[in-house]
């Protein structure tokens, strides 16, 4: 038996190893439970330091902006990222006594508030292209908070060729004033394809190519957009590698602000577009042959081929690795070209190997298709054949780009029952080629997005868009079509006008009004160029008087009435040199007109002095265009010639710069010749005026001798001066690359000189 003494003994024992084991497991757990405290703490300081680091990057950027657009008061401002609006972003402004106060959903939505605050409070307006105000001497404070949220996830700007037609050559500093303008007007979705060259080398190197087997496949700087979308090979280079490292290098540079400021841009996805080089080393490889104008045909790889999306997913990873990604890609396959079978079922095959291979390469992508070659080529894109090409793609995996909204006839949505359930940006292209003409379809622009979002076959329409082949010169249309961003209706184009005038200028009486009436009343009811000027046209006889109209002239010597206010604001200096210039090349047609007059009268004195009067008139205008940056064929050159780091480069650079301009691709494009003509100064005195003489000579010749002009041979000769002048060399050293002069004073010499004779002509 075990004795008491034995039990008392055990029980001691017991509980003293029992309390000790106790509290060496409260000790243990008190220990497990403040480290895991630490650990949680580190987790969540970690994270939202992640998440602050973030943000901070969005509101650092828009602080970027802001310091550059407005540096006298960017410290006045406070600037905070808020949630979204659901899907939406949203911005909100108030005042302190000291500080305004900016909150957006994003950098972009931060900088449109500012932008938002420009135009509303302060008076101001801001565009780096085509004039700014920004003249303000105190930041009003008065107003009630005010919160904007924006109908449209998406907002989409750039086409393929603007890249050719407006940003040629362009530099960082360039780029950097682009981005910032998009941040301002809610630009979230730009399209960025540049730089991709250097990732197909790395892809088609894995495939046998070599980069010298490459130099036909890649065109010159000005064709690289119409090369991206499969239109052409090689034409125009072949492209330096300097080139194609360089835009490398300003390609990351532009994704890493856009993104810094919340943007998702569009890179490049595979089309099926391939060289040449590879179906020579693949001639089992079944292709298609696709042709565009009279350009040599390109190759577009067969869906069927499991080298499609062999190639598709390679160029993605190779894509991501170089550049990351946001999951958007552009995939268009017949941009103004039709595939060769028509079968629906085929159709609806190819893009359903199109979606695989995103899938596959991305399993976050999205296809961005362009809605153009559903309008342009509508005889061959019929209502079956395009629905069972959109029905090949996931409804939510694809957005649809509707081109040229302000043409309701050019509008697809309501043709294909708003583009077959994808989601779809509304847009406008607004100009071709960049033109530099006066024109803009407002009215119709407004009209045509009510009918939009009030269409029973609208769909679902999530965003609205910049789709211009250019850059624009016509800022009212542009600032209309962002200022509707963050508009649930399309205001009253009426009052609307109101705050644009007193923005773009900052102040807003009755000489302004006046002369907006008749300028909006004239220039922005039609959609394409009309009252253009005849001096950029290739010469011909004109057998029809060219009066400029009587509002045009009104509007000219209405807005000169404000110039001893206005005259030192950079937007009324713009338009009074756009507006002018406009009005002096309709007289320009007159002038032209007594020139063929005289010609058919064989009249060699009014000829001479015809001619001598319209030369003059020419010179002039180029002397007036040349005080504005905007208007300078010399800057279009000096960008080419820095980027060259040879002068084999230059010269090519040169030649690809002066042929977009003017014979476009030669014999390939004889019925695009001075598609992308510019009212620039440098470009009459070096190519346009000299142009016309060769006209005038023969014209001159058959009144004095009796040689009679034959108007086809002509055109022939012509064609080949205008190539003979691409291939020339420039005298670079008489081109101003910088403005000369003042705007305002020599519009006034100017239209003191012509005013009288153009408002008494009938």
């Amino acid at each position: 038996m075990v004795s008491q003494v034995d039990l008392l003994a055990s029980f001691v024992s017991y509980q003293f190893f029992y309390g000790s084991f106790h509290q060496i497991i409260v000790q243990k757990m008190k220990k497990i439970i403040y480290l895991s405290c630490i650990a949680i703490v580190v987790l969540i300081s970690f994270w939202s330091c992640k998440m602050t680091k973030t943000n901070n990057k969005q509101v650092e950027a828009a602080y970027g902006v802001i310091s550059r657009v407005l540096p006298e008061h960017s410290e006045q401002f406070i600037l905070k990222l808020i949630e979204k609006d659901g899907d939406n972003d949203v911005f909100e402004i108030e005042s302190t006594n000291k500080k305004i106060i900016i909150r957006g959903s994003s950098g972009v939505a931060i900088c449109s508030g500012f932008n938002y605050y420009l135009s509303n409070y302060c008076d101001a307006f801001y565009n780096f292209r085509t004039g700014k105000n920004l003249d303000i001497e105190e930041l009003p404070r008065n107003f009630t908070k005010i919160r904007k949220v924006t109908p449209y996830k998406h907002r989409y700007m750039l086409n393929h060729v603007t890249f050719s037609y407006s940003m040629l050559f362009w530099d960082w500093e360039q780029w950097e004033q682009l981005i910032d303008w998009m941040a301002l007007n809610g630009i979230n979705m730009p399209l960025a394809p540049m730089g991709q060259e250097i990732v197909w080398q790395r892809v088609y190197k894995k495939y046998g190519l070599s980069d010298a087997e490459l130099e036909d496949f890649f065109p010159g700087p000005a064709y690289l957009g119409f090369g991206r979308m499969g239109c052409l090979d090689g034409y125009g280079g072949p492209l330096p590698q300097s080139y194609i490292e360089y835009e490398n290098l300003l390609q990351k540079k532009i994704l890493e602000r856009q993104r810094q400021l919340g943007m998702t841009p569009v890179l490049q996805g595979f089309t099926g577009h391939i060289p040449e080089a590879l179906v020579k080393k693949n001639p089992q490889l079944k292709v298609t042959k696709l042709k565009w104008i009279e350009f040599p045909e390109t190759y577009l790889l067969d869906w069927q081929e499991p080298l499609f999306k062999e190639i598709g997913k390679e160029f993605i990873s190779e894509l991501t690795k170089e550049y990351g990604t946001d999951h958007f890609y552009a995939v268009d396959q017949f941009i103004e070209m039709i595939p060769e079978n028509g079968d629906p079922e085929f159709l609806k095959s190819m893009s359903e190997t199109v979606m695989s291979m995103l899938d596959e390469a991305d399993p976050q992508s999205k296809w961005v298709l362009q809605g153009w070659p559903f309008n342009f080529k509508a005889q061959f894109w019929t209502k079956e054949r395009t629905e069972a090409y959109l029905e090949g793609a996931v409804n939510d995996r694809m957005i649809v780009l509707e081109l040229q909204g302000e043409s309701w006839n050019a509008t697809g949505f309501y043709k294909h029952e708003g583009w077959y359930n994808k989601p779809w940006v509304w847009s406008i292209v607004q100009n071709f080629g960049d033109k530099v003409d006066v024109f803009g379809g407002l009215s119709q622009i407004a009209e045509n997005l009510n009918k939009a979002l009030s269409h029973p076959e609208k769909g679902d329409i999530v965003g609205l868009g910049l789709l211009n082949e250019g850059l624009g010169y016509n800022p009212v249309i542009f600032k209309f079509v962002t200022d509707m961003i963050w508009e649930n209706e399309v205001p009253d184009l009426n009052k609307w006008k109101v705050g644009f005038l007193t923005s773009r200028y900052g102040i807003y009486n009755d000489d302004i009004r006046n002369a907006w009436d008749l300028i909006f009343n004239y220039y922005y009811t039609k959609t394409g160029p009309f009252a253009t000027n005849p001096i950029l046209s290739r010469p011909h006889l004109l057998e029809t008087d060219i009066i400029p109209s009587k509002p045009s002239v009104s509007s000219i010597d209405l807005l000169l009435k404000s110039q001893n206010t206005l005259k030192n604001n950079d937007a009324y200096q713009y338009d009074i040199v756009h507006f002018l210039k406009q009005v002096l090349g309709q007289y320009a047609g007159h002038l032209l007109f007594n020139i063929t007059s005289s010609y058919q009268l064989k009249d060699v004195e009014e000829f001479n002095a015809s001619v001598k009067e319209f030369t003059e008139l020419a010179m002039k205008m180029e002397q007036l265009l040349a005080t504005r940056d905007e208007f300078l064929f010399g800057k279009w050159i000096a960008d080419s010639r820095e980027r060259a780091t040879s002068a084999e480069e230059e010269r090519l650079y040169v030649w690809n710069a002066k042929a977009i301009l003017t014979t476009w691709g030669n014999e390939y494009s004889r019925r695009i010749n001075d598609y992308a003509k510019k009212d620039w100064a440098g470009m009459y005195s070096y190519y346009y005026l000299p142009r016309w003489e060769e006209l005038f000579s023969a014209m001159r010749d058959e009144i004095l001798t009796g040689k009679v002009l034959n108007m086809d041979n002509f055109n022939s000769e012509i064609t080949k001066w205008e190539e003979d002048w691409v291939d020339s060399e420039l005298e670079y050293e008489n081109i101003t690359s910088e403005p000369v002069g003042d705007p305002i004073a020599i519009a006034n010499q100017i239209w003191n000189e012509y005013r009288e004779e153009i408002v008494n002509m009938k």
